[in-house]
């Protein structure tokens, strides 16, 4: 039979096995933490492509079409845009 010090042994060490396979509340709000922190990097930089980088591709495409205005003569070359 077994005496109530084997049964809190064995409770204790039931215990233990769950801890290594099942996660605790805290362990649970790091993971959540962690992957609201990725999610949040992830729109911040889809936020970044959706308005800035079609700001930039202006830019850069009248930089570029200036660049043709004053080449194209030059070059004996009719550029429209």
């Amino acid at each position: 039979m077994l005496s109530n010090e084997d049964i809190k042994k064995i409770t204790e060490a039931q215990i233990e096995a769950q801890k290594e396979v099942f996660y605790t509340k805290e362990d649970l709000d790091k993971k959540f933490s962690r992957l609201q922190t990725s999610v949040d990097s992830f729109a911040k930089d889809k936020k970044y492509k959706d308005e800035e980088i079609p700001v930039l591709d202006r830019r850069i495409k009248k930089v570029v079409e200036n660049w043709i205005d004053k080449a194209a003569p030059k070059l004996g070359i009719k550029f429209n845009h």
